[in-house]
């Protein structure tokens, strides 16, 4: 069964009852195309001068403006987070450090147990020393050239940066 009918035109009306086509000229501009559109105020443009921002200027004027030698694990991934957004680390990297064990819910019954130490994944730390820390852990075990390896020492290359 063909049903073109109710698909076609006629006299430049659809087949919606009293619907008429849009017909743009080729003359028109973009504001008049634009007309029924809400336009932004210029308290609400960016106040920046190119139209995209360079990634260090998108996390610099972020809320991540913590010092990361007194941040929670909670506040590293979400500046970890913010830093991938931005394209200032890989998947990989992200993965290493935006999810910190202790924001995981079952902390506390699994790593938690057999530590001792409940989380806190709120309780300010030196994440600067943290990672330097397990910057040695892996050197002391893996290769210089291995990629986790890599991967650490621009995190904490980030980190001394964003400090």
């Amino acid at each position: 069964m063909k049903l073109d009918f109710l698909f076609s035109n006629r006299e430049g009306f659809s087949s919606r009852r009293g619907r008429q086509d849009p017909r743009f000229s080729p003359g028109a501009t973009a504001s008049a195309l634009r007309a029924g559109l809400p336009a932004l105020a210029d308290e609400t443009a960016e106040p920046f001068s190119t139209p995209f921002p360079s990634p260090s200027a998108r996390a610099s004027r972020g809320n991540y403006r913590i010092d990361p030698r007194n941040m929670s694990p909670r506040q590293l991934a979400d500046w970890a987070h913010e830093m991938y957004l931005c394209r200032m680390l890989t998947w990989e990297e992200y993965c290493m450090a935006g999810f910190p064990p202790e924001l995981h819910p079952q902390y506390n019954r699994t790593v938690g147990a057999l530590t001792g130490k409940p989380a806190q994944p709120d309780a300010p730390r030196n994440m600067i020393r943290v990672w330097e820390e397990r910057l040695s852990f892996m050197l002391r075990y893996y290769d210089a050239d291995e990629p986790d390896v890599q991967r650490v020492e621009k995190l904490l290359r980030l980190l001394r940066q964003h400090a």
